[in-house]
């Protein structure tokens, strides 16, 4: 009986290790270092017993680049079995040691539970940066236990050797054990963010003097040093996807008319106003090229209409005809211009592609951030609808705060200058008559400023959602969203 309490004790810690290791993220840093103390006890533990054990195995640890010592639970249930697993590796070529979760999934038969230590050489120095990226480990696995009796037999990782022993349960069983190792960001402190934008001493997470730490990413250039110098930085890589509704007056300049495809020439018109009304969907992906500096590229559509009231002169466009309109038998279309300032309300539907590339020049202290955006777009239509450019600067100055399991919130408000500049070509039938109206018109936006407002929500530090609205003043309106995955 006391055997199956233990079996059942430990099919409960297998659920519950995970939970304390996911929810991590969110403890405080009193919590974190209390975990960090308890993994650091069990594995000292673990160490001491195996040498005690097996003393030749002092002799293979010293002369190895780096071993990692662990606790292991293990549950299996017919077909398959899981194992949850807390661990320190330690680099014995600098004299680091960095926490690392394993997971593992076994296939195969058996039944029972128990609890394992294990301590496993790393003879090959390239296994070391593996681990740091991310290894899945593959290995087949024969065992039955009762209580700490244990027989055991493992195949082993290229460049690792692996020494296991039980310390409780009731199991038996074999398998493939597909395991994932990772490293754990917050007990080990890697220097990872947990904003979207590179943070030195936050509030809410002062770090511990015995915390290890480092960057173990290709960018950004010059990320060990600042990491060293206590900034916090965002995974290097994004991939997003952004949506903006951007409603704005436009100001209307060189317009050329023309008809019948006969060419166009400038006009001297008279405008009673301009809007454009446009949804911009577009993917994004990004990188931090150095700790303060990030980069991006942007390629998707724009979908919605612009519309134009303009005022001409009957008897110019006449004249540009070549219609007569002093015979007795008058063109219908000179009822309709001669002696007239002629009004033409145009609306154009719009759906060119645009893309464009940009940065942010960010920094953050103790949760305070200031955030420099900036990107050129080009639009290119071919239907020649709509060309042109806009140009953005957005300074913005916010504050996070801990959502503790949920996360990081992060508000802000700033300014927005916008220079659109773009060319708008198209065709309208004159109603009554048998002509068309070419036109090819400049525009650029009536309001350079306004005023942005906004938050972004670091779920985790891989998955943010940012909603931000830009308006207040001048006449433009726009709510811009986006979701982005860091990797």
């Amino acid at each position: 009986m006391g055997h199956l309490f233990v079996s059942a004790r430990l099919a409960l810690l297998i659920f519950g290790v995970a939970g304390v290791l996911t929810g991590c993220v969110g403890m405080s840093v009193a919590d974190v270092d209390a975990v960090r103390q308890q993994v650091d006890w069990k594995t000292d533990k673990a160490l001491q017993q195996f040498s005690a054990e097996m003393p030749a195995l002092q002799q293979k640890l010293d002369s190895a680049p780096a071993y990692i010592v662990g606790t292991t639970d293990v549950l299996f249930l017919g077909p398959l079995g899981g194992g949850t697993s807390v661990a320190v590796l330690h680099d014995q070529r600098d004299g680091t040691h960095t926490y690392l979760d394993i997971h593992s999934v076994r296939m195969g038969l058996g039944l029972g539970a128990r609890a394992e230590r294990f301590v496993a050489v790393i003879t090959d120095p390239v296994v070391i940066e593996q681990i740091m990226d991310g290894k899945w480990l593959l290995q087949s696995n024969a065992a039955s236990n009762v209580g700490d009796s244990d027989e055991q037999m493992r195949s082993g990782n290229a460049g690792i050797e692996l020494f296991v022993s039980s310390e409780a349960g009731v199991s038996a069983g074999a398998s493939m054990d597909i395991s994932q190792v990772r490293v754990n960001h917050r007990l080990s402190d890697t220097g990872l963010s947990q904003y979207n934008f590179p943070n030195r001493h936050t509030s809410y997470d002062t770090l511990s003097d015995d915390a290890p730490r480092y960057w173990n990413h290709p960018l950004p250039l010059l990320g060990k040093q600042a990491v060293a110098r206590g900034y916090d930085l965002p995974m290097p890589f994004g991939v997003g996807v952004l949506r903006a509704a951007v409603r704005q007056d436009m100001r209307i300049e060189n317009l050329e008319v023309g008809f019948n495809g006969n060419g166009t020439r400038p006009y001297r018109f008279v405008s009673f106003g301009a809007d454009s009304d446009l949804i911009t969907e577009q993917i994004k992906v990004d990188a931090w090229v150095l700790p303060f500096l990030n980069l991006y590229g942007t390629f998707g559509q724009v979908n919605g209409d612009l519309d134009l009231d303009i005022q001409l002169d009957g008897d110019t466009m006449l004249d540009q005809i070549g219609k007569d309109c002093t015979g007795a038998i008058r063109p219908p279309v000179c009822y309709l211009f001669e002696g007239k300032q002629v009004r033409f309300p145009i609306e154009v539907d719009l759906s060119p592609i645009n893309y464009g590339a940009g940065g942010v020049v960010a920094s953050g202290w103790r949760d305070w951030f200031l955030l420099v955006p900036f990107n050129v777009t080009w639009t290119d239509s071919d239907k020649t609808t709509l060309e042109g450019r806009a140009f953005t600067i957005s300074p913005r100055l916010g504050r996070g705060f801990a959502l503790n399991r949920a996360g990081r919130l992060t508000v802000f408000a700033g300014g927005n200058y916008l220079d659109v500049r773009t060319v708008a070509a198209g065709s309208l039938a004159i109603p009554g008559t048998d002509q068309v109206l070419d036109y090819e018109v400049d525009q650029s936006n009536s309001d350079r400023w306004n005023l942005v407002t906004g938050a972004n929500w670091d779920v985790t530090p891989r998955l943010s959602v940012m909603l931000e609205y830009d308006g207040f003043i001048g006449t433009r309106d726009a709510f811009i969203s986006a979701v982005t995955v860091r990797f």
